[in-house]
């Protein structure tokens, strides 16, 4: 998927969690001072925590591409990275990984830093979740069972190229987009509030 519908897309999730979570976007920044002024987890209010797991969300979006380390080559205009593209950073086990470490330190820890850090955590796994399916529904695909083997791909849709327009992509990002929209109206109806 293009940078772009990376963005659109996680955007779209972080607006549907605040939704979900009942938090309006209003009320998120101005609560998380009370997070760096508190030094116990019971005097913050659940707003602040939403607003870092929205926050993480919108720093994953390109999680997985920005993990790479990766550099341009201003002369040659030619993008170079540490790991190369879609291998270890688009493998879904070291997803798992993260996401449990994050999950374990929430269960666990009543450090404030830790938690925040946590909270910050499990966006940034969620949206490199959404980046990894999306991603694997391109030609190019994503690794499962080896980062550096062979790759998998459902074939759904052709990456854009800076510059263009795809209409499948566009298509996948439009339909992501009206599910985020729809989810909140959904948990609202069946009671099912924090998941």
């Amino acid at each position: 998927m293009s940078p772009t519908g990376h963005i659109v897309t996680a955007f779209a999730m972080a607006e549907s969690y605040m939704q979900i979570s009942d938090t309006p976007w209003e009320q998120c920044f101005s609560s998380l001072s009370k997070v760096i002024s508190s030094d116990n987890l019971a005097n913050v209010d659940h707003s602040a925590f939403a607003t870092l797991v929205a926050l993480g969300i919108l720093l994953g979006a390109r999680g997985p591409d920005r993990l790479e380390i990766p550099s341009l080559n201003k002369r040659t205009k030619v993008r170079r990275s540490v790991i190369p593209h879609r291998t270890l950073t688009h493998w879904p086990p070291l997803w798992v990984i993260m996401t449990a470490a994050c999950w374990s330190v929430l269960a666990e820890t009543q450090d404030i830093l830790l938690y925040t850090v946590a909270n910050v955590g499990i966006g940034f796994c969620a949206s490199g979740w959404l980046h990894l399916i999306m991603d694997i529904m391109t030609p190019s695909g994503i690794p499962l069972i080896s980062p550096f083997g062979s790759r998998t791909s459902l074939n759904l849709y052709k990456s854009a190229l800076p510059g263009k327009i795809m209409t499948g992509e566009w298509l996948c990002v439009l339909l992501f987009v009206a599910l985020c929209q729809f989810l909140p109206w959904c948990t609202e109806q069946w009671n099912l509030r924090y998941f």
